[in-house]
């Protein structure tokens, strides 16, 4: 195999065949006098195989240089894992990208081998007391699940009809049936799609957090290390049996930089992560009670301050001087010149694609977010946003998606089942506190404490308003929006392509692209 995809070019590809040589060679760029790294590969890689382990040994020896092994990455995937596990997975903001199997998009009604897709018991580290129960629960929410996703499908056909449908491409511009440019065919599919959408987005509040996922994780081996330490401090049996399984694999691939987990300085760390963990350095008294708000804004700046910041960062890059000087003149103006200034910058904007000017990352709100487990594995594939959150609990009620809160008898089942759950989590819970998050549906609310900036604000509620996002993101983008706009007024013209119209079948308009796209293709 070739070791670069040219010879003769500025630009080209790594391409040796093992992922630590790359890694190894890449590094070299910092420390050696060649004018072309592939001349140095002929020179000092080519005729020894373990010359990349062995270069990566001598670092972490002699320098404890882990940032080389950034430059060292693997595509991983993680199949057959619980909803639970799945998002400590992804509690890396760094390092690390995800793909991971859509309870919006994918049914669970199928089984294999006879069973549903729920992790068992014995991985889940459920009491052996609770076994029974534990299948028993979870082979009733499931059957619950599929015919609920029949009753939902049914009642959206019967209330939202295909024939009495409107129809718009992504443009804005309305189709009807009979179009001579766009068959009904096409807008049968597009219908059908959306309808089986919005059904999952209600019946995936029934899924319990044993529900099975597929992971896909790609990223660096500094970042894998510090996954792996994760997962060891996480006191789930399943993800210590993940973590064997990983460290395994990822030996393949980062032979000697892996390792590092488990040497002295690794377990070190470790201890420290099993002992933060539940560590109350004062007690305080615990407040059972919680708010019923969905978003509330619990840290903020007063507003010109935030202009100041925002605005002085804004001319620093653009202008000759120091920042105090930037400073001072922005802070000369008035309230009405500095929304001025906001005002023209929000101007420049002629899409939601078109993001905010970095100098937008210097303010920021901290937010309480009570939603359901369902919405938050949402919001969590938004890397930048600092989320802390609790274990997974019924401890803070369940919400009742809106289809199903308008089908009676469904509505009784799906509420039986909650209560099924809350009897359950509190039984396991009193014996192992872990394993009792496997038996709470994605129905439970799930608070978490969020802090992002007003970049990520911006681009984030612009996102997830649009009419294909889930309709719980679509009202936590809305909100965090209002929030922000009550607090600094100011920025409410930043938020310039937050979506406000509220459609049933929110896919339709992506879904009719979609089929056009398919029969011009």
């Amino acid at each position: 195999m070739e070791s670069f995809s040219n010879r003769d070019k500025d630009v080209f590809l790594i391409t040796c065949q093992k992922m630590i040589d790359r890694g190894a060679l890449m590094s070299r760029y910092s420390r050696t006098k060649e004018l072309d790294i592939r001349n140095l590969w002929d020179k000092e890689f080519a005729g020894d195989e373990s010359r990349g382990e062995k270069f990566y040994e001598r670092v972490f020896l002699e320098y404890g240089d882990e940032s080389v092994s950034e430059l060292v990455t693997a595509q991983v995937g993680v199949q057959n894992i619980s909803n639970v596990l799945s998002k400590i997975i992804e509690e890396s903001r760094i390092g690390l990208s995800y793909l991971e199997k859509s309870s919006r998009y994918v049914s669970y009604k199928e089984k294999r081998d006879g069973k549903y897709l729920y992790i068992s018991p014995d991985k889940a580290g459920i009491p052996r007391e609770f076994e029974d129960r534990y299948e028993e629960f979870n082979n009733g929410i499931f059957d619950l699940y599929v015919r609920a996703y029949q009753e939902v499908s049914d009642y959206i056909r019967e209330n939202f009809p295909f024939e009495k449908t409107n129809f718009y491409l992504t443009n804005g511009r309305e189709v009807k049936l009979g179009d001579t440019e766009i068959s009904e065919e096409i807008m049968r599919k597009a219908y059908e799609s959306s309808v089986r959408s919005r059904a999952l987005d209600e019946t995936r509040f029934l899924l319990p957090s044993s529900t099975m996922t597929n992971v896909g994780i790609s990223g660096n081996a500094r970042a894998f290390s510090r996954l792996l330490e994760r997962l060891k401090a996480s006191g789930l049996k399943e993800s210590g049996v993940l973590y064997e399984e990983l460290i395994r694999e990822l030996r393949n691939v980062f032979p000697k930089l892996i390792d590092n987990v488990e040497n002295q300085h690794g377990r070190e760390n470790l201890d420290y992560l099993k002992g933060i963990k539940n560590y109350i350095p004062l007690k305080i008294e615990e407040n059972v009670s919680h708010t019923n708000d969905l978003v509330k804004m619990v840290f903020w700046e007063e507003e010109n301050r935030s202009l100041d910041k925002v605005i002085s960062a804004y001319y620093f890059e653009r202008m000759s001087g120091d920042f105090q000087s930037t400073l001072d003149a922005i802070k000369s103006l008035s309230i009405s010149e500095k929304r001025e200034i906001i005002n023209k910058i929000s101007f420049m904007r002629r899409n939601r694609r078109n993001k905010v000017d970095r100098s937008f990352e210097h303010v920021y709100y901290t937010f309480e977010i009570n939603t359901n487990f369902g919405a938050f594995r949402d919001l969590q594939r938004h890397r930048t946003l600092t989320i802390q959150r609790k274990k997974l609990s019924t401890d803070y009620g369940f919400e009742i998606p809106p289809i199903i809160s308008k089908i009676a008898s469904l509505k009784r089942e799906y509420q039986d089942a909650m209560n099924d759950s809350l009897k359950l989590y509190n039984s396991i819970n009193a014996v192992d506190s872990l394993s009792s998050q496997y038996v709470v549906p994605f129905a439970f609310r799930h608070p978490v404490l969020v802090t992002l900036n007003l970049r990520e604000a911006i681009y984030l509620t612009e996102l997830r308003s649009t009419p294909q996002a889930h309709f719980d993101l679509r009202n936590i983008s809305r909100m965090i929006a209002q929030e922000i706009r009550e607090i600094h007024p100011s920025f409410s013209p930043l938020f310039k392509f937050l979506n406000t119209a509220e459609e049933e079948l929110g896919r339709l308009s992506a879904e009719l692209k979609k089929e056009i796209k398919k029969q011009s293709s």
